[in-house]
């Protein structure tokens, strides 16, 4: 029965115009068709004067199309006990199945909670012969190529780590137009995300790695043993998890953000610490 609910409520919103599900976002993020190329990124922190007469009609399913995204839903029965009598209700070992099973279509898998945001910062670099520097801005493809692949920028790891920031969304701010302006504040106010990436740390964040690779890729922890990872490639996970470049997704760039429904620090909450 949760299945099919689920199932109903995602085509639902599939075929509901993206105007409606997102009615004070959905023009400056989308305020140009060439905004939807999948090799862009969508431009949430900044605003627009004009809309594309394109985007007026488009539907959830429409624009996931234009950004080649596909869903796919697994529905799993699981045995009421296991809520009750392990952490997360069989969510590491499901984890670990989607891994194994889904690796051979996808040359990276990763793993985040529904309630958690993937956002891309723009890396700021030296423009040549000047003192200025300007913001390069990547997808989230290129960021993976760039760490799994590139021939030159690559740390040759299994598995990396997100950077999880939190921030507590008071009951009276759980709608989808709050968390879209809690997440917006979090990209355009320099305080508060200067503040969140050095006190907001308040749980791991989840994993991304090469399917290559895999052992046994849990919720936290991209593992995998000699001679299931390519020659060359490491376990790259540090000592207790502690903070290292080479483990940890950058803040330049990505960070996972985590909009929790439950208060672990005041001071992390939306439209908290908001002055420039």
């Amino acid at each position: 029965g949760q299945a099919h609910r689920s199932y109903e409520y995602l085509t639902e919103a599939l075929n509901t115009n993206i105007s409606l599900l997102y009615r004070d976002f959905w023009q400056s993020l989308l305020s140009e068709i060439n905004h939807a190329n999948p090799t862009d990124l969508l431009p949430m922190h900044e605003d627009s004067s004009t809309t594309s007469h394109a985007f007026t009609d488009m539907t959830l399913m429409q624009l996931l199309r234009l950004r080649k995204i596909n869903i796919l839903m697994v529905p799993v029965l699981t045995p009421s006990p296991l809520f009750e009598q392990s952490v997360c209700g069989g969510q590491y070992q499901f984890a670990t199945y989607l891994a194994a099973r889904y690796s051979a279509d996808y040359h990276v898998i990763m793993f985040i909670d529904g309630d958690t945001s993937l956002l891309e910062r723009p890396q700021t670099q030296p423009l040549p012969s000047s003192s200025s520097s300007t913001q390069l801005k990547r997808t989230q493809q290129q960021i993976y190529y760039d760490r799994f692949f590139s021939p030159t920028h690559s740390t040759q790891c299994a598995g990396h780590r997100y950077q999880l920031i939190e921030q507590y969304v008071p009951p009276s701010h759980d709608t989808d137009e709050h968390l879209l302006q809690c997440t917006h504040d979090l990209l355009s106010h320099p305080k508060k995300w200067k503040f969140a990436m050095k006190n907001c740390h308040l749980k791991e964040g989840h994993i991304v790695g090469r399917t290559d690779a895999i052992y046994a890729y849990s919720v936290h922890h991209p593992d995998t043993l000699e001679g299931y990872a390519p020659i060359g490639v490491d376990d790259c996970i540090s000592p207790g998890n502690t903070w290292s470049e080479r483990y940890y997704l950058l803040e330049s760039e990505m960070v996972q953000i985590h909009l929790r429904d439950r208060e672990r620090k005041k001071e992390c909450t939306c439209f908290v610490n908001r002055s420039k």
